[in-house]
């Protein structure tokens, strides 16, 4: 059974992500026994400019326990540049990172002391993602279909991620990565991951693969295809959870997807399943549409838009099911609702006061629905995205045929135009995290 279709107008964050390494020597010492290796904890760590951090090497299988040198590498230029190390130890070492964004490249290596000549290193690889954060967007700039582009947030720095079409876009939770979806021969589309400055494409699936969705802990991604599926970051372990169901949506905690689906009544509803396929539960039982499905932050409730009192409004209902509730009571389109990254907010679409269907107007609530307020002037501003502080909301903005990407104040004050191509659609603005 095909999913009945639902309009939808888009189905379709200076910080330092630091990612952890390990490396080990092919060759034992002595030429027996088990080869040397280094570890570099945290695992996952991020940084504002000027910000430090603190990294601890572990050497295994060094009988001299010599520990590890400390170095900057794939940099030039000094500090000022590249950041520096202090509180250096043959175990422990402290980064400060400069006042401005280093080079892509910049990583910081631990090599056993024991015998540096050979590749027994680890090496932490540091991203640089601007101060007042990055937004991703689709743009047909390229050509007649979307590719994706990287901004900073004050619309400075645009630069192209892919050469080739790209949809459903998602950041993984450390904004190393980018998942999106490509479309192929036969109206379908391959799921890719690249990383966060377009290098490193690596195309996960064989027709199959939009609506990507990171699990929490970045180890996993969910998807659309003829269903629901998940497969490992690294495009192992395809498999598939449920079908006749798209647009799925972890809980913060990892343990559960929540989706909507066809139902036995020629609706689409919303459910949730837990994170093996197992335990399909259906949370919505009116006989209209709900769809689009938002956990909270806090993972106690989920957000929802349906038909269910006869034109399109925003409900609520608790992660088990219970306590359904509509928060929106219009007789205008209220439609994707996105929670605020504290929970005390809602922002969505609506075509009241003076919008239309086709042109709407961002709108912000308090959690339980109450203090209903307009942050944009009429006439077609769609697609909230909230910046991971809670203190701005990008979206597309639709004028005169063109769609360009703005930005404001989560009260609506300080509007401004980040993108401005005539000849071009910029919509689906999304923020890149800032990492753990």
């Amino acid at each position: 059974m095909n999913t009945p279709s639902v309009p939808r107008r888009l189905l379709t964050p200076l910080s330092l992500l630091v990612l952890a390494a390990c490396g080990s020597d092919t060759t034992a010492p002595g030429g027996g026994g088990p080869a040397i290796s280094v570890a570099v904890v945290p695992a996952s760590a991020s940084l504002l400019t000027s910000g430090s951090q603190d990294f601890t090497a572990t050497v295994a299988n060094d009988p001299s326990h010599s520990g590890v040198t400390w170095s900057i590498t794939g940099c030039s230029g000094g500090a000022l540049v590249c950041g520096s190390l202090s509180n250096v130890t043959s175990t422990a070492v402290t980064y400060t990172a400069p006042t401005t964004v280093p080079p892509g490249a910049l990583g910081v290596t631990a090599a056993a002391v024991s015998d540096n000549s050979k590749s027994v290193t680890a090496r932490v690889a540091i991203t640089a993602i601007a101060a007042a954060g990055q937004i991703a967007f689709r743009s047909t700039r390229d050509g007649s279909l979307y590719s994706i582009y990287l901004m900073n947030a004050d619309g400075s720095g645009s630069r192209s991620l892919t050469s080739q079409p790209a949809s459903c876009l998602s950041w993984s939770p450390d904004g190393s990565q980018v998942a999106f979806g490509s479309y192929v021969a036969g109206g379908t589309y391959d799921l890719y991951v690249m990383n966060a400055e377009g290098s490193g494409v690596r195309n996960l699936t064989n027709g199959l693969g939009c609506d990507p969705a990171w699990s929490p802990d970045g180890t996993q991604i969910a998807f659309s295809g003829v269903g629901i599926y998940v497969i490992n970051a690294d495009g192992s372990g395809l498999h598939s959870l449920t079908n006749n169901a798209s647009f799925p949506a972890w809980s913060p905690d990892g343990s559960k997807l929540a989706f909507h689906g066809g139902s036995g009544d020629r609706t689409i509803q919303v459910y949730t399943m837990n994170a093996d396929g197992s335990g399909v539960t259906r949370l919505t039982n009116n006989l209209a549409n709900a769809f689009d499905p938002v956990w909270s932050p806090d993972g106690t409730k989920i957000l929802f838009s349906s038909t269910g009192d006869g034109n399109y409004e925003i409900y609520v209902v608790n992660a088990d099911g219970s306590a359904v509730s509509r928060l929106t009571n219009n007789s205008a389109y209220d439609l994707q609702p996105v929670w605020s990254p504290d929970g005390t907010k809602i922002a969505f679409d609506s075509d009241r006061d003076g919008n239309t269907v086709a042109n709407t107007g961002i709108y912000v609530m308090n959690a339980d629905g109450s203090g209903v307020r307009r942050l944009t002037d009429p006439g077609g501003d769609y697609g909230a995205a909230w910046s991971p502080d809670g203190s701005q909301i990008a979206f597309t903005r639709h004028r005169n045929g063109e769609d360009e990407i703005w930005v404001m104040n989560a009260d609506g004050s300080g509007l401004r135009n980040l993108t401005n191509n005539p000849n071009a659609q910029d919509v689906a603005p999304a923020w890149r995290p800032r990492g753990p």
